[in-house]
């Protein structure tokens, strides 16, 4: 296939999970570049892709690089996003989730970029025990959800009275793996999912933080939704820009699942009773956040065809497999 005919993409945090897994996914759909102060994630083996190392704060470089990559499409991804460093890397969210988002939508402006793709998060929002919609208040409770929220106005200031077309994508707890090669690879590994994959495999505690939130079992309400519906999402906002100027789009399962939910559930795949132990509340969880994704459903064309407790279980498991396979570890540490 001539690369000449396809869109140029420029992915920003490109090494990361979704970022990787988006390029793995549409490496032959598009000409895609994968940015990040990182190398190249170790697991996109892929000639189609190529990276570039580039810190988005550095803008003079950053400009460099648009300027010889000249993307028609940018999806930026790049952030500190986990809750679990809020109180310890708080210069850090403002650093590279403000700072960078300013640089990187001033060149999109500069550079004539056709169509923006922006990560947001489901913690914009103020907490509700209702699902979640687009119109919902927006009044984020810590400094991740505050920098998106930021983010999401400068967005929205800048590039309305730009040439950009743009869409805002609202995530929620993205999980789980796009095949048994790529998935995630977090070091430390903070996310709920993978560390009750591996606790039980292993046979090690499970710990979970907070059983007295306003929930049935007194664990926290989430939204998973699958790494293979998310970067589809993202493409079918892509082609949604085709025709309009902008849109801003929950995408999740729109199901809520309780942290003692999963923890049972994989205990029973994998036949393994599990060793939990209750921590104190994290600094920021909310009993409940859950969308709506009627909005996604009418305009987009999406549908989470694999965001059900079953797929996202065993796709993870399928994942650790294959790193234990291949002798791959990453640190599991728990507070």
């Amino acid at each position: 296939m001539n690369l000449k005919n396809k869109n140029t993409i420029l992915i920003t945090g490109g090494s990361g999970f979704i970022g990787s897994s988006f390029s793995k996914f549409f490496k032959k759909r598009y000409d895609i570049y994968t940015l990040d102060k990182k190398k190249k994630n170790q697991f996109l083996k892929d000639n189609y892709i190529q990276h570039v190392k580039c810190d988005l704060c550095n803008y003079e470089k950053l400009e460099k690089k648009i300027r010889d990559i000249r993307p028609s499409i940018i999806i930026h991804l790049a952030a500190q996003s986990t809750i679990d460093f809020i109180e310890t890397k708080e210069k850090d969210y403002l650093r590279d989730n403000i700072f960078a988002t300013e640089n990187i939508v001033k060149l999109s402006i500069k550079y004539n970029i056709k169509k923006f793709i922006f990560s947001s998060t489901a913690s914009v929002y103020k907490a509700n025990k209702n699902k979640l919609s687009e119109a919902d208040k927006i009044f984020p409770n810590n400094i991740y959800g505050k920098t998106k929220k930021i983010n999401e106005n400068f967005i929205i200031k800048y590039l309305s009275n730009s040439k950009v077309k743009f869409c805002i994508l609202r995530f929620f707890n993205v999980c789980s793996s796009l095949d048994k090669t790529i998935g995630e690879f977090h070091n430390p590994e903070t996310h709920l999912i993978p560390k009750v994959i591996h606790a039980l495999n292993k046979n090690k505690k499970i710990y979970i933080y907070g059983n007295n939130f306003k929930t049935s079992d007194g664990t926290c309400l989430r939204d998973y939704v699958h790494i293979k519906d998310i970067v589809i999402g993202i493409n079918k906002s892509i082609s949604y820009l085709n025709k309009k100027k902008f849109g801003i789009f929950n995408l999740g399962s729109g199901q809520a699942i309780s942290v003692k939910e999963i923890v049972m559930y994989a205990s029973n795949i994998i036949k393994k009773k599990p060793k939990i132990l209750i921590k104190n509340n994290r600094k920021g969880d909310n009993d409940k956040l859950v969308c709506k994704i009627l909005k996604a459903k009418r305009k987009l064309r999406w549908f989470p065809k694999y965001s059900n407790i079953k797929s996202i279980v065993k796709d993870e498991i399928s994942w650790q497999t294959y790193l234990e396979r291949k002798k791959l570890q990453r640190s599991f540490y728990n507070k």
